[in-house]
């Protein structure tokens, strides 16, 4: 009977080695595939972030070259909208009280001849873009469109970063 015992245990030991082994093996096996997927995906990611690289760049270029071709077409359109984005932004900075203090009646006279010539350079401008036969509707357009191109080209650089983000 003690005989039996050895043999059983020793049997039931070469059992539980065997499946320890295979069960390694398998182990090894799925560490390894995991390994191959995610250097595979990994690879994928920096191919999609340099292609996504690339187009940005090449639709920034585009842009850059739509913006010159617009400004050496319509250079009076161009320091028109620059006058008037300068105007904007000046509006929308509120005066301080430091301001008041420093400049008083000085920088309400500066403001106000600022705005006089902002006006006359937009109004002159206009008269000479009107005799150039560029209108408004066309500077527009111009403008919308580079700004579509521009946003086009930020948002295809974010949702390029955004995926490749995803995919790590």
């Amino acid at each position: 009977m003690a005989d039996t015992l050895k043999e059983k245990a020793a049997s039931a030991r070469a059992v539980i080695e065997d499946n320890v082994a295979k069960g390694r093996e398998k182990a090894s096996d799925a560490a390894k595939a995991a390994k191959a997927k995610a250097s595979s995906a990994a690879n994928r990611a920096k191919q999609q972030a340099e292609k996504a690289a690339t187009s940005t760049k090449a639709g920034a270029k585009k842009a850059a070259a739509k913006t010159t071709e617009g400004v050496d077409k319509n250079p009076l359109a161009a320091i028109a909208g620059g006058l008037a984005i300068g105007a904007i932004v000046a509006a929308l900075i509120p005066r301080t009280a430091r301001e008041n203090s420093l400049v008083g009646n000085v920088g309400s006279k500066v403001r106000s001849t600022a705005a006089k010539a902002a006006k006359n350079a937009t109004a002159t401008a206009k008269e000479q873009l009107d005799s150039l036969g560029v209108n408004a509707d066309a500077a527009k357009d111009q403008l919308r469109d580079l700004v579509s191109k521009i946003s086009e080209a930020a948002s295809s650089a974010g949702s390029a970063a955004a995926d490749t983000i995803r995919k790590k």
